[in-house]
């Protein structure tokens, strides 16, 4: 019986060597090769910052590397649209947050939702309104007064729905804002630091709200509803409190090509949610007053399409 065994394991070798394995050959595990997250802002913003943390869990979990590259622009549609171009196929996956929906839409070149499937959602975050320490006001409502009468310089931090909601604030009430716009938090808050500008918005977390912490710029109200408690600055105003009518709702996520096999979509978004709920990165992002928060597919992708509606009625409005 043993000679026959290894008569039969011979033969077959032999018929490999001749004309190939008797079996069909098995395909590579997923992924054998690099993966690619597009950030669709510059670096040292959040969602770069953000991203870097988790693309080292990402690697550990998936057992390749992961590459970080940064494409800025346009709310981050440049780097969604470069992505919808690429091969469907696992390998990358692109910053897709609310700010994209809402820019696209507000462009009337909304994206198509049914071509990507989101892999999740990972960070909402609040959205600041600072003033350099050298303005002539100290508060939200002394800017406003200030603005009526005199030209002010405003910094966006590469987030194009908050600079929206500022200029229809300043619509509404009259107020003399000149835009200087930025490709990430980065640049708008070196722009403020600099006294480059005299107001700007960032999200928490950025250079510009670290400094405003430790005292060195004034914190004039939050964008985002909910106000700024959750820190430690529960006086500070909510715009929609403050009369707005628009606010800014900004939420991180990523996406792939809709096309992905499904099977590697899985793969990755088990990889993307365990990256969000490492302790390590946990306590990474909590240290920048980053709010981690694993958002799954089906609500994030909810959450994106209610952006569309606020995009369609600020255009509306910033259009009379």
């Amino acid at each position: 019986m043993i000679d026959r065994r290894r008569a039969l394991i011979s033969l077959c070798g032999a018929v490999g060597l001749l004309g190939g394995p008797l079996v069909a050959p098995s395909v590579a595990a997923y992924p054998d090769k690099p993966i690619t997250m597009v950030v669709g802002f510059g670096p040292g913003g959040m969602t770069d910052v953000s991203s870097r943390m988790m693309a080292q869990k990402l690697e550990k979990a998936l057992g390749v590397n992961v590459v970080v590259e940064n494409k800025p622009g346009a709310g981050g549609v440049l780097a969604i649209n470069s992505v919808g171009q690429m091969p469907a196929d696992g390998q990358t996956i692109v910053s897709f947050l609310t700010d994209g929906s809402f820019t696209s839409t507000y462009q009337n070149k909304p994206i198509d939702l049914s071509k990507w499937a989101i892999v999740g959602g990972y960070m909402p975050q609040e959205r600041v309104l600072f003033a350099h320490k050298s303005t002539p006001f100290n508060t939200f409502q002394e800017m406003v007064t200030f603005a009526k009468a005199n030209p002010v310089t405003f910094a966006d931090g590469g987030a194009f729905w908050s600079s929206r909601v500022v200029e229809a604030f300043g619509k509404k009430n009259g107020l003399q804002l000149r835009l200087v716009p930025f490709r990430s938090g980065a640049e708008g808050s070196a722009a403020i630091l600099g006294g480059h500008v005299m107001i700007a918005e960032t999200g928490v977390g950025t250079s510009a709200w670290k400094a405003a912490k430790k005292g060195d710029l004034k914190i004039l109200a939050t964008l985002s509803p909910g106000g700024l408690k959750p820190f430690g600055l529960a006086d500070v105003p909510t715009l929609d409190k403050l009369g707005a009518d628009y606010v800014v709702r900004v939420v991180y996520g990523y996406a792939a090509p809709a096309a992905t096999p499904p099977d590697r979509l899985e793969k990755l978004r088990a990889a993307f949610k365990a990256a969000v709920e490492d302790p390590e990165v946990q306590e990474k992002m909590k240290a920048l007053d980053l709010t981690p928060m694993w958002i799954d597919p089906k609500t994030f992708e909810g959450t994106l399409r209610s952006v569309t509606g606020d995009a369609e009625k600020l255009r509306v409005y910033l259009a009379k």
